[in-house]
């Protein structure tokens, strides 16, 4: 095996390394509204859940390069009213995801670039997406600066699912909510195969048990 001394290597070529190794990656369709009430939308694969009770949602949002700008609209939104939404992407919206990702000037309310309906949340004032299958309304709980990127842990108190996403013991059908993942570089998963689990050994474990 070949191997890479991370902390050594050029940033983009140890992203391109950790990006293409830790996959697929949920992408979380994050809806904010700034202080002066513009609707701003964007996708985050650096996301996961960051604890279970109380559920909180992590994500991961880098640097902007956009000039004039310290942080990314999303991240600015989230600092001035402690509110998001948590909007699950699925097969159907995955195009516009992509346009949803670009860098436009902070004025631009990108649910209408996008060509996107707006629903109204029930306790927070962001949006969520009509047409996202889920979404997860969110408070802030902390930020926390990590290198280049901000960590964002958010309390979620809300959940919205699409009819035959959820059934009555709460499991989630996936091939109903259908839910892509980021993989390497500029592309994309979805509909992948389910693996059933082998069995979970319970102690003692066999090769562990004492001769008679």
């Amino acid at each position: 095996m070949r191997s890479y001394d991370l902390e050594s290597l050029a940033a983009n070529d140890s992203y391109k390394l950790i990006t293409g190794v830790v996959q697929p990656r949920p992408i979380a369709w994050v809806s904010t509204v700034s202080a002066s009430g513009v609707r701003n939308l964007a996708p985050f694969s650096f996301f996961t859940i960051a604890s279970r009770d109380p559920v909180t949602l992590f994500l991961s949002i880098g640097a902007t390069g956009r000039p004039g700008h310290t942080v990314k609209d999303t991240l600015a939104n989230v600092l001035a009213t402690g509110e998001l939404v948590v909007n699950i992407v699925s097969v159907p919206s995955l195009g516009s995801v992509v346009v949803s990702s670009a860098e436009v000037p902070e004025h631009v309310d990108e649910f209408e670039y996008a060509g996107l309906d707006a629903v109204s949340c029930q306790d927070v004032a962001p949006p969520r997406v009509a047409q996202a299958l889920v979404a997860i309304e969110c408070r802030l709980d902390q930020v926390r600066r990590i290198g280049t990127d901000t960590a964002v842990f958010a309390r979620a108190v809300r959940l919205h699912a699409a009819d035959g996403v959820v059934d009555a013991a709460h499991h989630v059908d996936s091939a109903v909510l259908r839910p892509v993942g980021r993989t390497a570089g500029a592309t994309y998963c979805a509909d992948a195969a389910v693996l059933p689990s082998p069995p979970v050994p319970r102690w003692p474990y066999p090769q562990e048990v004492s001769p008679a």
